[in-house]
């Protein structure tokens, strides 16, 4: 039976599927989207224009959980495994119907003219494959979650290895999925980088950071059993993933250039709880949203439920309501309704250490709101006491007073540290994203979100000197090094690549080079312990060849990684302000123009079309491409040449693309792009000229990435270590069960 209903909720996608491959004309959503004359594998990416079938992939990709998990684990009682189905059961049947309700299958009108055709920024090899990578990643996000539920609502043996059983392959594909989306955004958008803290971006992030924090959990003495947290931080990915398909498609709530459906105008003074409720319930693109809504209040829900003391469970439902009347007065929906769940977890905790999670959790919630632009100052500041005021009432904590010299305190520090700047990392970030609703606000995230992954990497950097470094010189060294890093922002900051002397938007006397010159020392410093360590763990598994040390080496690979990426980062966003005017550059034909550090010249534009010679274009009706010789003397030789261009597509909503060129450097890219409006203006000439002979000038946006190849590396080493940590943990297992 459950293999059945695996089958059957597969069916749809893989029908809509085979419709689109032989185009189906014939069906209406099949004739909107995709064409005849369209690749093989863009007849793929076409089932994700509209909003049926991004639907339909989601249920088929749920069927398969059900196929590959859908049996019962050894350590998983009857009644949990019978929920865990039924909830993904439910699920799955409650998006199928939402999704028919849109007619996916419906008969094209008779009266039609002409085609649409397919969104031109769908027309890439990475959105055929991207999309379906992150509905994956979403849906074993959903499989950690009813894993949690299923345990919180059902008592039996320890949950923590059926739901990391999940979480590790969920953590390697959010990996894969996130950075195909970034390299998409990197080569093909005119944004000249992989990330700009877009809503779309950073819902799909929350999902991946919650995982991070989940495979990291570990408790101090005094606090519940650890599964008892595991149970309940393991509804966090299906929450945010949940949430990150809600931002994607409520368009009209989130401002995202990702988001290709519309929803309609949307009363700009409201907030994403509000913009929801206007749309309505009127049709299925309503219901569908609110569902994801429902579906988010009731993990809160449970979530209340599995922390608040047995008998102060009943309260949890007016908890949430009350929190709305809070964030009423407060001003902000959405914080009021956090303010009053982790005011009532903390009321109603008995052990110490829990009353100061919830504690602590409260008074970041206040600061990192105020922030955000979420709220005022007086709310902020009676919220921050409010939650402050039990620490009086705190008795003497458990845990022994710390001895520099034993070097146990550094395990432990570097178990905490995922948790203690993970979760006010993610606690940012969705605030960050709930003020986001009418444009991306890159600047927050960097300066407020940038120095708090610092100390990650503090934390590995500290873990890293074990039988190193003397325990008791630690706190020295470490001391030392921020005080190196804040004189180094101060006194060379402005100095670095890129941007760093221009000051982020709406945050007066703060420059790039400030933020990017106190986290740079601090990641690079990390980085030398870090390769030693990965050295020593490969030492480890070439002696004993046993799949526990490969664990242990995987996993400070993945660490590395996210060092790397991070200083790629650094030096390709935070010192990088996109749209700058700096970056635009005019060239004038045959004519040198100096820009940062070397001189273009224009030297020719030619205009192409899918019957001439040399045209090499799986889509698209016309193409300029604009040929730029690179020189570092005005006079020197032509050490590159780059031909950024322009696509022009007859049919569809874009009417042309902007083609990027990258010049691969040793110590990284160099990107030139046409902007979106220079593309329009070009765009006639595609269709009038065979010859650019009467173009004398161009504009295109040119921007120096140095270290852009470290995202990439990083990236690369992250997926290797998380996939060799998820492959060997049942070989380890095995191996301790013998």
């Amino acid at each position: 039976m459950r293999k059945l209903l695996g089958i059957a909720l597969m069916l749809p996608f893989s029908i809509l599927l085979f419709l689109f491959l032989i185009d189906a004309s014939s069906i209406e959503y099949v004739w909107s989207n995709g064409g005849s004359d369209l690749p093989l594998l863009y007849r793929i990416s076409a089932i994700w224009a509209g909003r049926s079938g991004p639907l339909l992939l989601w249920v088929a990709m749920l069927g398969a959980l059900i196929l590959i998990d859908g049996e019962k684990h050894p350590t998983e009682t009857v009644p949990q495994h019978q929920l865990r189905l039924r909830l993904l059961v439910g699920f799955s049947t409650i998006l199928l119907l939402i999704a028919l309700m849109l007619e996916p299958f419906r008969a094209t009108p008779s009266d039609v003219i002409s085609r649409p055709g397919l969104n031109a920024w769908l027309q890439t090899d990475l959105m055929v494959i991207h999309p379906p990578v992150i509905f994956a990643f979403y849906t074993l996000c959903v499989g950690v979650g009813v894993h949690s539920i299923s345990s919180m609502l059902h008592a039996g043996a320890p949950a923590r290895d059926r739901i990391l059983h999940l979480a590790r392959p969920a953590l390697w594909v959010g990996t894969l999925g996130v950075g195909l989306g970034g390299l998409w955004a990197y080569t093909i958008l005119d944004w000249g980088g992989y990330w700009a803290w877009d809503p779309v971006e950073t819902g799909s992030l929350l999902p991946w950071i919650a995982l991070i924090i989940l495979l990291h959990l570990r408790l101090p003495k005094g606090m519940s059993n650890e599964d008892h947290w595991f149970v309940g931080l393991g509804i966090l990915p299906a929450f945010f993933a949940i949430h990150a398909t809600l931002v994607t498609r409520a368009n009209g709530v989130w401002d995202s250039v990702h988001a290709f459906v519309a929803e309609g105008e949307i009363d700009p003074s409201m907030g994403p709880i509000q913009r929801i409720l206007e749309l309505g319930i009127q049709d299925g693109a309503g219901l569908e949203v609110h569902l994801y809504l429902v579906i988010l209040f009731c993990l809160m829900w449970l979530g209340i439920r599995h922390f608040a003391n047995s008998e102060e469970q009943e309260w949890t439902p007016l908890v949430i309501i009350a929190g709305g009347l809070i964030g009423s007065w407060m001003g902000t929906v959405e914080v009021g309704i956090l303010t009053g769940v982790f005011a009532f977890l903390l009321s109603n905790q008995y052990a110490t250490n829990e009353r100061v999670v919830w504690m602590t959790a409260g008074v970041t919630l206040m600061l990192f709101s105020y922030w955000a632009s979420l709220l005022s100052v007086i709310p902020t500041v009676i919220g921050m006491v409010g939650f402050l005021s039990p620490m009086f009432l705190l008795g003497d904590q458990d845990d022994p007073p710390l001895d520099w010299n034993d070097g146990r305190w550094q395990q432990r520090l570097v178990l905490w540290t995922p948790l203690a700047v993970g979760a006010p990392f993610l606690l940012l970030t969705w605030l960050l994203l709930l003020a986001e609703v009418d444009g991306t606000n890159l600047e927050w995230h960097e300066i407020f979100g940038l120095p708090l992954i610092c100390l990650s990497a503090l934390g590995l950097t500290i873990y890293s000197w074990r039988k190193v470094v003397k325990p008791h010189l630690i706190p020295r060294l470490v001391g030392s090094m921020i005080l190196l890093s804040i004189l180094f922002a101060y006194a060379m900051g402005d100095a670095l690549p890129g941007d760093a002397d221009l000051e982020f938007r709406g945050a007066e006397g703060i420059t790039r080079g400030m933020i990017a010159g106190f986290a740079l020392p601090l990641f690079l410093f990390s980085i030398p312990p870090m390769i030693r360590l990965v050295w020593t763990r490969y030492g480890e598994f070439r002696l004993r060849r046993k799949p526990l040390q490969l664990r242990r080496m995987a996993i400070h690979v993945a660490h590395l990684g996210i060092l790397l990426l991070l200083v790629g980062h650094v030096f390709t966003t935070t010192l990088v302000q996109r749209g700058d005017p700096s970056h635009i550059v005019m060239l004038a034909k045959d004519t040198p123009i100096e820009h940062g550090e070397y001189w273009y010249t224009f030297t020719e534009l030619t205009a192409i079309g899918p019957d001439d010679e040399g045209w090499d274009e799986n889509v698209g009706d016309g193409k300029i491409t604009v040929t730029v010789e690179v020189r570092k003397e005005v006079e020197g030789d032509v050490i590159a040449t780059l031909t950024p261009g322009m696509l022009r597509f007859d049919e569809g909503s874009i009417n042309a693309r902007s083609e990027t060129d990258i010049w691969h450097r040793p110590h990284g890219d160099i990107v030139m792009i046409f902007d979106q409006s220079q593309a329009q203006d070009l765009s006639w000439i595609s269709v009038t000229m065979q010859q650019g002979d009467s173009v004398d000038r161009v504009r295109v946006i040119i921007y120096d990435l140095t270290g852009s190849h470290l995202v990439w590396t990083g990236w690369s080493l992250i997926l290797i270590g998380t996939a060799l940590n998820w492959v060997m943990t049942p070989s380890i297992q095995k191996e301790e069960e013998e």
